[in-house]
């Protein structure tokens, strides 16, 4: 049966609206906006933004109140985070002290949405979205200023992840202030990076090709860098979206300097002839959430939902209901039997029956208590089990802080550090120097402090200064 689906986006430029009936497109408009009404995809004015919104559905005749909403992921952060096992009812404690630790913003800055993927044997692996409170709650304030209500919220990355049927492939979106690369692999849609555009700019494509080529190739290295077993082979396609996608040309230009083939991502959905609606790729991804096909994703996170708990819709609760309905069942027979009694005092058979009645409540309040006490005992447990894994999280901890003391003590004067992160038992760190000598004694530096069982220097790029940039990984050695 066919379900209408809702979808708003709103970026710095404007709104847009796509609505779909299955899989069929039977509205699509959008609303431009001026500038600072919204800036770097966070709503600045909130009361014009809603009175657009209401214009747009007015204009559009749309009656609708609940919608599917998107999410820009500028500044957005996405991790995988691996856990020893661990009791369910103490994962989510131990993921967000995970998180807490590897994010560069406090929690209490953020909203997190995370879910368990498939992972090593002995191992948890969580695959974790944190959006800002900020921007989320300005852009869900003003839907609530429109009288909608959230029913869905997705970032755009994952919205354009979800349109790949593909388990291993490379997104690539561009929009006038912002483009999005997504590179799914075995299903996982990591890494994700937002590069914002200045609006004031108005970059031409000359201009602009250069820059997303490089950022794509770094990020397609960054990734053959983490997969050694499954790198991005050349067959392996590039999928466009957004402005790029109506610009054959640009696409043809594009697969030329990485020798890769460019083609429009295929959409799940009929639309007229001639007319792809490569402005509201997003909204297709969010309308995907709850058209039937979506099962047939190959993404591992493609039913993640970002949207804050307080602000989701207050679910309807069967389970209540029939807790009331044998509450009020239970009262009428307490009543009943109360009546039968009074007016049939010389009923003992009555009377025995209620005592064997008691008798069985009193074996039923026995058997909860023992039934307590083992729930107790695995409690216990289950606490020697959580306290052993926050010894080893901190023992990782402490090694990686040696890792970082040695990677800043090795430094020389020619060499300067630009960045560092880790992943598991991998340090990747960006410098900067004015020869190949100053890096080669760094890289020395490292290897002889014993700490490192590799030291790799995976690129090198020239700067405007006239300096170079490297970027080094670093195996830490058990």
């Amino acid at each position: 049966m066919a379900r209408k689906v809702v979808t708003l986006y709103i970026d710095d430029t404007s709104i847009r609206l796509l609505i779909t009936d299955g899989k069929n497109i039977t509205e699509r408009a959008h609303s431009p906006l001026e500038p600072g009404l919204v800036e770097g995809g966070v709503v600045a004015k909130e009361e014009e933004v809603a009175a657009r919104i209401v214009q747009l559905l007015k204009d559009r005749q749309v009656r609708t109140k609940k919608v599917n909403i998107g999410l820009s992921g500028l500044h957005s952060l996405t991790l995988v985070i691996d856990l020893p096992q661990l009791p369910e009812n103490m994962l989510a404690e131990a993921v967000m002290r995970e998180a807490s630790k590897v994010l560069p913003v406090p929690l209490e800055q953020l909203y997190l949405t995370w879910k368990a993927i498939p992972a090593p044997e002995r191992k948890i692996r969580i695959f974790v979205i944190a959006i800002p409170r900020n921007t989320a709650d300005a852009l869900l304030k003003t839907l609530r200023k429109a009288e909608l209500t959230p029913y869905m919220m997705d970032i755009k990355s994952l919205a354009l992840a979800r349109m790949v049927n593909e388990p291993t492939a490379i997104v690539l979106d561009v929009q006038p202030t912002e483009y999005d690369i997504v590179i799914i692999g075995d299903g996982m849609p990591q890494p994700i990076r937002t590069i914002p555009i200045s609006p004031d700019e108005r970059l031409s494509w000359q201009k602009k090709l250069p820059m997303i080529t490089d950022d794509l190739t770094r990020t397609m290295e960054f990734y053959d860098s983490r997969n050694p077993d499954n790198p991005l082979v050349p067959s392996i396609p590039i999928y466009v979206s957004g402005e790029l996608a109506d610009e054959p040309e640009i696409c043809q230009s594009l697969s030329d300097r990485l020798g890769r083939s460019v083609t429009r991502l295929s959409l799940p959905v009929s639309y007229p002839l001639g007319s792809y609606p490569s402005r509201y790729t997003v909204n297709l991804g969010l309308a995907l959430k709850q058209l039937a096909s979506r099962s047939k994703t190959a993404s591992l996170v493609a039913d993640m939902d970002v949207l804050p708990p307080a602000y989701q819709p207050k679910s309807f609760s069967i389970a209540r209901v029939l807790a009331l309905t044998a509450a009020a069942v239970a009262v009428a027979v307490i009543v009943s039997q109360i009546t039968f009694i009074g007016s049939n005092a010389a009923g003992i058979e009555s009377l025995d029956n209620q005592l064997e009645t008691i008798n069985e409540i009193v074996e039923q309040n026995q058997q909860r208590q023992l039934e307590e006490r083992q729930v107790l005992s695995q409690v216990q447990i289950s606490q020697g089990t959580f306290t052993t894994a926050l010894e080893t999280l901190n023992t990782q901890r402490n090694d990686f802080n040696v890792c970082l003391e040695v990677a800043t003590s090795c430094l020389t004067d020619e060499v300067t550090l630009s960045s560092i992160s880790h992943d598991g038992d991998t340090l990747m760190i960006e410098i900067q120097s004015q020869s190949e000598s100053g890096v080669l004694q760094y890289a020395r530096n490292l290897k002889a402090s014993g700490i490192f069982s590799e030291v790799s220097i995976v690129n090198m790029k020239k700067l405007l200064d006239g300096g170079m940039m490297f970027r080094l990984t670093l195996g830490i050695e058990e």
